[in-house]
């Protein structure tokens, strides 16, 4: 009880004073965000996630399309920086007013901001293919791939994303493995530029009924004559080809050197089709390590984040790839 007293007096004494300013570092935000984007460039990427030449491309697309604007206080420099620092780390809101000296209204206010203007960018930089689409380079210049999988365009899977939900909505959204998670589907090509991807669905919810809305209602497409790679999971078509079922598939069982020969020419086939496929499991690999807040329990309401933890990942990477800049670094 004593304690209690002692807390209570030191808490009216303590408003009853001068009100004293509370970001006092000596680093205020904006010339943090002017060292990281002056300095090394591998402290930038560490930071932002992104080389500075390629955040300032970034920044002068938003400017110049009129999605950022400067205000009194932030400029369009930090409040990308604001952003892409939340997106890198997965962090929450006080701790970005403690690193960048800004209200938590201001940083949310202007993470908001910058979340709808990238948003927005996606439909620029993530497009299907056209029925005009060539043998892509990796399938072309490896002997193993080629003339066996001359039409293949892509890859389509699943992924699991942490996810924060009401509780009458939380058994909808549990895996198997018992944690709460959204069901995201995604198609990229072989040099790991997505292509086409659906968020928000339900974890509980079967691959084969979210890849038949994307047919169904989604506007998902295949170019006439090509097809896309699917696991066992999805059906066989001819515009989605799987794997023979009943066989090893997965690259791990190949790995071993006392399995390393094939049980007949269905394995063969399957040994190298994972090769090939694998690369959706690369880029989801790399977006995941890339963007932090992919792996964390999001801070953020659920219509948030299905824009946050894919839209803008995915446009993100979309559009550092398409300018130039290599996708595989993390």
């Amino acid at each position: 009880m004593a304690y209690v007293l002692d807390h209570f007096r030191y808490r009216v004494e303590s408003q009853s004073l001068t009100r004293r300013p509370m970001r006092t570092g000596p680093l205020s935000g904006h010339a943090f965000v002017h060292e990281l984007l002056q300095g090394h460039e591998a402290r930038a990427y560490e930071n932002l996630r992104m080389c500075p030449p390629m955040f300032l491309k970034l920044r002068d697309v938003l400017i110049n399309k009129g999605l950022l604007k400067d205000t009194t206080n932030l400029t369009c420099t930090e409040q990308l920086a604001i952003f892409l620092h939340a997106l890198g780390h997965g962090l929450s809101n006080r701790v970005l007013s403690e690193r960048f000296h800004h209200l938590g209204e201001t940083i949310s206010r202007h993470f908001n901001a910058v979340l709808k203007a990238v948003v927005s960018l996606k439909r620029e930089y993530i497009n299907l293919l056209q029925n005009d689409v060539q043998v892509h380079p990796h399938v072309r210049h490896n002997k193993i791939f080629y003339p066996y999988f001359k039409n293949a365009v892509g890859a389509i899977d699943g992924t699991h994303i942490p996810a924060l939900v009401r509780k009458n909505k939380a058994t909808r959204y549990r895996n198997r493995k018992r944690w709460i998670s959204q069901n995201v589907m995604a198609a990229c090509s072989f040099d790991l530029q997505f292509q086409y991807f659906i968020v928000g669905w339900e974890d509980s919810m079967a691959d084969m009924k979210v890849f038949r809305w994307a047919l169904e209602s989604g506007g998902f497409s295949v170019p006439e004559g090509k097809y896309y790679l699917v696991d066992s999971g999805y059906a066989n078509t001819d515009k989605f080809l799987a794997p023979y079922r009943s066989h090893r598939y997965h690259l791990s069982e190949f790995l071993n050197r006392r399995c390393n020969r094939y049980n007949g020419p269905n394995e063969l086939f399957n040994h190298r089709y994972a090769q090939l496929r694998n690369v959706i499991e690369r880029a989801f690999g790399v977006l995941k390590m890339r963007f932090k807040c992919l792996k964390c329990i999001p801070y953020y309401p659920f219509r948030t984040q299905t824009k946050l933890h894919l839209h803008v990942a995915y446009s993100i990477t979309s559009f550092v790839g398409r300018k130039g800049q290599t996708f595989y670094l993390i």
